[in-house]
This record gives structure tokens, C-alpha cells and sequence, in this order.
């Protein structure tokens, strides 16, 4: 009886093991991916952390991208004028939480200017799935987007993120 139970602990390990293992990989890659793209300075690298058949989905702002090409037309980094206010990051991840293929990521954007038109802060959260090559295969993003008037109006809970 005793072997049997210690045999079951044994496999029990490995497994969690096993599955540790794919969830340390992606919440690892996640942390490179919210680095590049905090930096926003190199889009060639940011996008290859996507799958070819990779998907986004911006709740929020209703859109859904169905293909790495459409994701990089969609996150262009080089479309508009945009101009980080202050600092070096474009955004902070304040909480990050991983499991199996999922990585949920919290925070918040930095106040930009896109086109001249001052934007942020805004909170986020932003969900990545990951296939088993630890690429990402979905993207759904929840941003606060502000000003509310230019996205959906309501209450501005943004004004809760600290200014630094």
C-alpha cells in the first residue's frame, strides 16, 4: 500500500511538473512581450511573439483582428504621431498571473499624445494565450480607454492610477 501511494505522489510530481514547466515558459515570453512592448521602440521583435494564425480582440473598442498580418496593421507602430509625455515606458504592469496556456497581465498605459491628441492613463487587462510553440494565439484586451467622451462616456476610474 505504501508503494502504491508514494508511486502516485511520484507521478503527481512530474506531472505538475509537466505542466509548470509550459506555464513558467509562457508567463517568461509574457514578460518579454509587455518589455518590448513598454519600450515601444522595436515592432519587428514585438510582433514575433505572434502566432501566424494569432488573433486580437479589443473588447472595448470593438475590434477584432483575425491574423498576424491584421494585428500588425491594427498595433502599427509607425501610424500617427504618437509621443510618450513622460518617462521611457509606455506603460506599467502592476500584476501578472499565469496558468497552463493563459497569462493574464494588469496595469496601466502612460499619458501619450497620438496625432497631437492627449490620451491615458488608462488601466488594462490583457489575457494571452499561448499555443505550445509559446507563441501568442490570442490577444483580448480590456483598456479604459480616456478620454470617455472620444470612446464610450461613464465615470473615468482612471483617475485612481498614479501619476508619477
Amino acid at each position: 500500500m505504501r508503494i502504491v501511494f508514494i508511486a502516485i505522489l511520484l507521478l503527481s510530481l512530474c506531472s505538475c511538473a509537466n505542466i509548470g514547466t509550459g506555464s513558467d515558459k509562457n508567463a517568461r515570453v509574457a514578460q518579454q512581450f509587455f518589455q518590448h512592448y513598454a519600450k515601444r521602440e522595436d515592432f519587428v521583435t514585438f510582433m514575433s511573439f505572434y502566432a501566424e494564425h494569432a488573433q486580437l480582440i479589443d473588447v472595448v473598442y470593438g475590434h477584432h483582428a483575425q491574423s498576424k498580418t491584421e494585428i500588425r496593421q491594427f498595433l502599427d507602430w509607425q501610424r500617427g504621431e504618437f509621443v510618450l509625455l513622460k518617462g521611457d515606458n509606455i506603460l506599467t504592469v502592476s500584476k501578472q498571473t499565469s496558468q497552463a496556456n493563459t497569462v493574464i497581465t494588469q496595469g496601466y498605459f502612460h499619458r501619450f499624445s497620438y496625432n497631437g491628441e492627449t490620451m491615458g492613463p488608462w488601466f488594462f487587462s490583457i489575457t494571452l494565450e499561448f499555443d505550445n510553440n509559446h507563441k501568442i494565439i490570442k490577444q483580448t484586451d480590456w483598456i479604459n480607454y480616456t478620454p470617455r467622451e472620444n470612446f464610450l462616456g461613464g465615470k473615468d476610474v482612471n483617475s485612481l492610477i498614479p501619476v508619477n
